[in-house]
């Protein structure tokens, strides 16, 4: 199984380092995120990448990807949510829930 996105992860200990840790759990992949992918069957990677982002941009905090990523905060958090998808697209390919998703 593949690692953890070096970006993703700073984000996380960013988060834990502020005493954020419940907002680690607010973005780290559950059930329902692979869930939601396998009903995106039939759409592009970069569809299914668009889509989780727009989602996982509301749960991100905005100061803590600023600080983490380096830009300003609306593009941090754009940069910060399509990385954490891509991730989510990893991992439900590792895990079987789709194949093929990367060729």
């Amino acid at each position: 199984m593949s690692s953890i996105d070096e970006v993703v992860l700073a984000y996380f200990r960013k988060l834990e380092e502020r005493g954020l840790g419940e907002r680690v759990d607010e973005v780290f992949p559950s059930s329902a995120v692979f869930e939601e992918i396998r009903s995106m069957a039939g759409l592009s990677a970069e569809e299914v990448v668009e889509l989780l982002a727009r989602e996982v941009a509301e749960k991100i905090v905005p100061e803590v990807a600023e600080e983490v990523v380096g830009v300003p905060r609306s593009s941090a958090v754009w940069y910060l949510a399509r990385r954490i998808a891509m991730w989510y697209l990893h991992l439900a390919e590792e895990l079987g829930v789709v194949r093929g998703v990367w060729r």
